[in-house]
């Protein structure tokens, strides 16, 4: 065990701590990327919210420059399209606002995502790669899935939009990271926080009410202790 990576086949455990790779589960080391098979697992011991969010807010203030102007971009985007969407007076043009920021939308979402996968992969944080189109239309594929599940589970039962929008929640992630389908990913979301639904609720639960808190703005590191979640869960690697 140590503080740092002592060489090749090394991994890091959910405690922060750094493991030869004879220590690795299953005798393997464990490697960055996507695992077979969806990896849908159960949580490896040690996984807890309070190191997911630590890891997040850890990370933040670390690349809290790149952050803070990719978090005004999204915000920034946002506002304008609700506002000019609101503004107008014609109908059809107020709706092709609202559609062009429906799109809009789909892209800040993704620079949320991709920073919290690029800094659990130890990559450069920056709004060219948070900004990214690539995957963009199997992403907005899996955003209009997602949308039309959580708008199904509120008619038929309000807070059936709540369980719906946890179960799906890491579609992206899987998307993104797995270059998944969006039908596979939606799925692969489901089987993970079933099969974790503890892990995954307890953190679901404080995240909420640390967004309600600071009125939203500590969705990035939310976000970026999602990716940890998403990665410790599925038996990646996180970068230290």
């Amino acid at each position: 065990m140590s503080d740092q990576s002592q060489g090749p086949g090394w991994w890091q455990a959910s405690d922060g701590k750094w493991y030869p790779p004879e220590q690795a589960p299953g005798g393997a080391p464990q490697q960055p990327g996507p695992q077979p098979g969806g990896g849908a697992q159960p949580a490896p011991a040690g996984i807890d919210v309070g190191s997911a969010l630590s890891y997040g807010w850890n990370k933040f203030t670390a690349n809290l420059g790149d952050i803070v102007v990719i978090w005004l971009i999204v915000i920034g985007v946002q506002i304008v399209f609700n506002v000019l969407a609101q503004t107008i007076g014609n109908i059809l043009i107020s709706l092709l606002f609202s559609v062009v920021g429906f799109i809009v939308s789909i892209i800040v979402q993704i620079a949320l995502v991709r920073v919290g996968l690029l800094i659990t992969a130890g990559q450069k944080v920056t709004p060219a790669a948070a900004f990214s189109t690539d995957k963009l239309a199997p992403y907005a594929v899996g955003a209009i899935l997602y949308g039309l599940a959580v708008f199904v589970g509120f008619f038929a039962l309000c807070i059936g939009a709540i369980i719906v929008g946890f179960l799906l929640w890491f579609y992206g992630y899987y998307i993104l990271d797995q270059d998944q389908d969006p039908v596979t990913a939606l799925k692969s979301s489901f089987e993970l926080t079933t099969k974790n639904f503890g892990t995954v609720g307890v953190f679901a639960l404080v995240a909420f009410v640390l967004l309600m808190v600071t009125c939203g703005l500590a969705a990035p590191i939310v976000q970026i202790g999602s990716a940890y979640l998403y990665r410790n869960l599925n038996g990646q690697a996180v970068a230290p």
